[in-house]
C-alpha cells in the first residue's frame, strides 16, 4: 500500500512539474512569438509594446528603433527559433537564427507577458557550420506520454498553403517566416525533467552601450588600476581616445601585483600572460618592435608601445597597447575571434609596470580617434571582497575583473 501511495505521489509530482514546465515555455513562446513578428515586419513600436513600464521609460522608441535596425541590417530577417529554455520564472534563454547568422536571446518577463529586459549574444556554433534542425528527443517505447497541452499555433495568412506536416513535434509559426519555428516539446518520460532555478542577474539596458559584444581581453584575475568614465587628466590634454582608456594589471590570491622588489618586469604577475581578442574583428594595426620599460620609467617616443588595433565595425575599434616585445602573434588582414590569443602582456610605451591597455575608439587612427564608453558582456566582478557575476558592466577603479 505504501509503495503503491509513494508511486502516486511520483506521478502526480512529475506531472504537476511537467505542466508547469510547459506552461512556462509557452509564455516565452508567446512573447518571443509577437517579438520576432515585429522585428520582421520593422514594427518598432510594436516592439516597444511588450515593455513593461519600467523597460519603456529606460529604453524608448528612438533607442529601440537604432537597436533593431542595426540587427537588420547585420543580419537580416528572422527565419526561424528554437524552443525558449526556461531558466527562472521570469528568464528564458533561446536562438534566433537570422538570414546571416544566430544570436542567443536571453529574455526577461513579467508575470503579465511584458519584456523587462534582454540581451542579445553571439550564438556559439560558428557561423560557417550548416544550421541544422534540433532533432527532437527520442521516446521510449514503453513510454505512456499524458494530453500535451495544445501548441501554439497562429492561423496561417489567407495566400498561404498548408504543407503536410512530417515533423512529429509540434510546432508554433511566427507569421511572416514560411517554415516552422518555435517547438514546444511533448510531455514525454524522455522530457520530463526538473529544470533548475538558476539565479541570474537582470542585464540593465543601457541606452549608450556600444554595438560590439565586448568581454575581458584576458584570463584570470585582473584589477583595474586606472581609467574610468572619465579619466584624469584625459579631457585637459585633449587626448579624446583616452577618456574612457583603462589598464588591467594581475595580481596574486593575496591581491599582490609583483613578487620580490617589483623593480624587474619579470616580477610582476601579469608580465608575459596571454592577451586575448576581446570580440570578432580584423586587425588593421600590429605595432611591434618597441621596446620595454623598466618599471618606474615611461618612453615618451613611442607612447602607445607595442599595440594592436582590431575594427569590429566602421565605427568601433578596440586597442591594446603596452605589450611585450616580439610577442604579438597576429598581421594586418588577419581576422580574429573573440577569446583567440593575440600578444602577452608587457611594459612597452607609457607603461610604469606590465598592464595590459585597453580602450575602444570611433576610428582606426590614433591621433584623431575619439574614445567611446564601453561595457563588458558578461564578468565576474570583486569590489570590496564581494564577488559578483555582471552583465553589461562598465569597469571601475578599483574592481578585480575575471572573465567567466
Amino acid at each position: 500500500m505504501r509503495r503503491s501511495t509513494r508511486i502516486f505521489l511520483i506521478i502526480i509530482i512529475w506531472t504537476l512539474t511537467s505542466f508547469a514546465q510547459q506552461q512556462g515555455t509557452e509564455r516565452f513562446a508567446r512573447v518571443i512569438n509577437r517579438l520576432v513578428e515585429a522585428m520582421n515586419k520593422q514594427d518598432y513600436a510594436g516592439i516597444v509594446r511588450e515593455y513593461d513600464a519600467g523597460m519603456s521609460a529606460a529604453f524608448p522608441l528612438n533607442n529601440t528603433t537604432l537597436l533593431f535596425k542595426n540587427y537588420e541590417s547585420q543580419y537580416g530577417n528572422v527565419t526561424r527559433v528554437d524552443s525558449p529554455q526556461v531558466k527562472t520564472m521570469d528568464q528564458a534563454v533561446c536562438v534566433i537564427y537570422f538570414e546571416r547568422g544566430a544570436q542567443d536571446l536571453i529574455l526577461y518577463i513579467n508575470d503579465q507577458e511584458k519584456i523587462k529586459g534582454f540581451i542579445f549574444t553571439t550564438h556559439a556554433i560558428p557561423e560557417t557550420q550548416p544550421i541544422q534542425e534540433p532533432k527532437p528527443a527520442p521516446t521510449p517505447a514503453t513510454a505512456q506520454t499524458p494530453n500535451p497541452i495544445p501548441p501554439l499555433e497562429p492561423k496561417p495568412a489567407p495566400t498561404q498553403t498548408s504543407a503536410k506536416k512530417t515533423n512529429p513535434t509540434p510546432a508554433v509559426e511566427l507569421k511572416p517566416i514560411p517554415v516552422p519555428t518555435i517547438r514546444t516539446p511533448s510531455l514525454t518520460a524522455s522530457t520530463a525533467t526538473t529544470i533548475p532555478i538558476v539565479k541570474q542577474p537582470v542585464a540593465p539596458v543601457i541606452p549608450d552601450k556600444q554595438q560590439t559584444e565586448l568581454y575581458p581581453p584576458f584570463k584570470g584575475n585582473w584589477t583595474v588600476l586606472a581609467g574610468g568614465e572619465f579619466r584624469e587628466g584625459a579631457l585637459q590634454s585633449n587626448l579624446l581616445q583616452q577618456q574612457y582608456a583603462y589598464e588591467f594589471s594581475a595580481k596574486d590570491t593575496v591581491g599582490s601585483r609583483y613578487r620580490n622588489d617589483g623593480k624587474a618586469n619579470e616580477d610582476y604577475f601579469g608580465y608575459g600572460k596571454e592577451v586575448l581578442a576581446p570580440a570578432n574583428g580584423t586587425i588593421v594595426e600590429a605595432i611591434d618592435g618597441i621596446r620595454e620599460n623598466s618599471p618606474g620609467f615611461r618612453n615618451p617616443y613611442a607612447p602607445i608601445g607595442n599595440a594592436i588595433i582590431i575594427q569590429h565595425s566602421s565605427r568601433e575599434y578596440s586597442v591594446l597597447a603596452f605589450l611585450k616585445q616580439g610577442s604579438i602573434r597576429v598581421r594586418v588582414g588577419d581576422k580574429v575571434t573573440r577569446g583567440q590569443v593575440l600578444a602577452q602582456c608587457g611594459g612597452s610605451g607609457s607603461a610604469t609596470e606590465p598592464v595590459i591597455h585597453y580602450h575602444l575608439q570611433d576610428s582606426p587612427y590614433l591621433q584623431t580617434a575619439k574614445g567611446i564608453k564601453f561595457y563588458f558582456e558578461r564578468a565576474m566582478v570583486t569590489k570590496e571582497g564581494k564577488k559578483e557575476l555582471k552583465l553589461i558592466h562598465l569597469p571601475g577603479i578599483g574592481e578585480t575583473i575575471n572573465l567567466e
